[in-house]
């Protein structure tokens, strides 16, 4: 006896496409902060969130399309002081950051079709 027998609606036998995420640009570990080690030199492994760093009005889609994306501690991604979603300085380094490593393999034009904006001048 099949398992959808007796169902009014019969469930579809294929499951839902988890989606493939690209890895970040920026070659982070897992458990490292980025900023932390790239400011402060501390490569400790610590609790780390995933930042997008194009995020808001439908570019989480595209960070997470394009691996823009890093790892950061609670300090460095909303907490503290040098939190890129508290300090806009923070978050333009960043941005500045993944725009010239973007920039390795790609035009300033096709950053600027999916960042909106130059980080760099």
């Amino acid at each position: 006896m099949s398992e959808n027998s007796g169902l009014t609606i019969p469930k579809p036998q294929w499951k839902k496409r988890r989606k493939r995420h690209k890895q970040s640009i920026l070659n982070t570990a897992k458990g490292t902060c980025f900023l932390c080690a790239r400011l402060h030199n501390d490569h400790m492994q610590k609790y780390t969130e995933e930042h997008h760093i194009l995020f808001g009005s439908g570019q989480r889609d595209i960070s997470e399309a394009e691996g823009l994306k890093v790892d950061l501690c609670l300090d460095h991604h909303r907490a503290g002081p040098e939190a890129v979603h508290n300090n806009q300085e923070m978050r333009e380094l960043l941005c500045r950051i993944v725009q010239k490593e973007y920039e390795k393999s790609h035009t300033r034009e096709e950053w600027m079709e999916i960042s909106r904006k130059n980080y760099l001048e």
